[in-house]
Formats: C-alpha cells, sequence, structure tokens
C-alpha cells in the first residue's frame, strides 16, 4: 500500500505533466489562431485583387489588364502571406508532434 508522500509525489508529477499538456495546448491554440487571422487576410487580400481586376476589366479600355505596380503588390502581398501561413503551419506541427522536430534537428546536424 502506498505511502502519503508517495500518493502526494505521485499528485505532483501527473498535476506537472497536466500542467505541461495546458501550456502545449495553449500554444497551439495561440498558432491555429494566427493562422486563421493569416487566413483572413489571405481572403481579404483576394478579394481587394479581385475588385481590382474587375474594375479595370470594366472601366479599362479594351477590357485588358495589364501587369502595372498595383497588381504587382497584390501579388507580392499575397505571396507573404502565403509564405507566413506556411511558417505558421509549420510551427504548430512543431506544437503539436515536437518529437518529430527533434529528428528532423537530428537528420539535418548529420548532413
Amino acid at each position: 500500500m502506498p505511502t502519503k508522500k508517495q500518493i502526494t509525489e505521485t499528485l505532483r508529477e501527473r498535476l506537472s505533466d497536466i500542467a505541461e499538456r495546458g501550456k502545449v495546448i495553449g500554444h497551439a491554440l495561440r498558432v491555429r489562431a494566427d493562422m486563421a487571422a493569416t487566413r483572413r487576410r489571405l481572403r481579404s487580400t483576394f478579394a481587394e485583387l479581385g475588385e481590382e481586376i474587375y474594375d479595370r476589366l470594366v472601366g479599362g479600355s479594351n477590357g485588358s489588364v495589364t501587369a502595372d505596380d498595383t497588381l504587382n503588390s497584390f501579388c507580392t502581398s499575397i505571396e507573404g502571406l502565403k509564405e507566413e501561413l506556411k511558417s505558421q503551419e509549420q510551427e504548430l506541427n512543431g506544437v503539436m508532434h515536437p518529437e518529430s522536430k527533434v529528428e528532423e534537428v537530428t537528420t539535418q546536424k548529420s548532413v
């Protein structure tokens, strides 16, 4: 039969494990919230791009769209948001699966 000290120690260990898991879950939720915000910004930028192209199609001469600085800035913004989203997805994967991150670092060091 376990002693009070053993029971207390076991409870402390388990509560510590639960607290650590809570931190990981909290971090994962923050990263997911960042990802959702980035996706919203990406959709908004795509919507603005679509409106700009539509305005040019309707109001432009011969209905042609040429790649100027405004369209290039939209493309640059979209590519930046896609890269940001990709890095956030990698961060989330690292938070949710830290053991694969350790293996990845080990593999990179040996190369």
